[in-house]
């Protein structure tokens, strides 16, 4: 960090910071004036993500968890940390999860094995998704970064098929830019649309519960997100 300054406007106030200031730094020094956490900001009325840096002078707005764009990434954060904590427990079977739609406050999901180019939907104990959530838990209070990188979207191809995500895969041999975000959670990486949470201590509100060829992620109540 250099020794330049950036002025920002903040609550209608002007604040100086050292220029290259994490929006995650930035926020704590506003946290307790929100009853909810923040999780996005819209800097000079675009939307960053908290790990990102202001570089110039401008204006910053806090979104919190109780903000419609903030519900949203939330729920890509802890989908995301779900996804990774299947991997971590079953990965080795070629047992992933897949989320099939949102239902009311939460997600519809499937644990899929892939074997010789054919999927099979497995069915979930209640033993196992105690497993599950233990190991959701541990990564939220390990406060895991999650990462966005840009990669080239051929490698995006490559990934996708190393890790049997056929759909992701096709998905992006058609697609015409160049470049695509990829988000990573502790070595793994999956595609999302949106933004996200800046580590997993940011999604500890969740509940899961057994259906039997499902689970359903229950994620915060609309008007009460704590």
């Amino acid at each position: 960090m250099s020794g330049k300054k950036v002025m920002l406007t903040i609550q209608g106030e002007k604040k100086e910071y050292p220029a290259g200031t994490s929006f995650l730094r930035i926020a704590q020094d506003y946290s307790d004036a929100y009853q909810d956490d923040i999780v996005l900001v819209l800097y000079n009325r675009r939307l960053r993500e908290l790990n990102k840096c202001a570089d110039g002078d401008g204006t910053v707005e806090f979104l919190t968890t109780a903000d419609k764009t903030g519900k949203k990434a939330y729920r890509r954060s802890v989908t995301l940390l779900m996804q990774k904590a299947v991997y971590n427990l079953w990965g080795k079977g070629n047992i992933s999860v897949r989320v099939k739609y949102s239902i009311g406050q939460g997600n519809y999901c499937e644990l899929v094995k892939w074997e010789n180019d054919t999927e099979e939907v497995v069915k979930v104990s209640g033993t196992e998704i105690n497993k599950l959530k233990n190991e959701m838990y541990q990564m939220v209070v390990s406060d895991i970064e999650i990462h966005k990188e840009s990669i080239n979207t051929d490698d995006a191809v490559t990934l996708f098929h190393d890790l049997g995500m056929t759909d992701k895969e096709k998905l992006f041999r058609y697609r015409r830019s160049s470049r695509v975000n990829i988000y990573e959670l502790d070595h793994y990486m999956d595609y999302f649309y949106g933004e996200m949470a800046p580590s997993t201590d940011y999604v500890h509100v969740f509940e899961l519960h057994t259906l039997p060829e499902a689970i359903v992620m229950l994620l915060p109540n609309k008007d009460d997100p704590a």
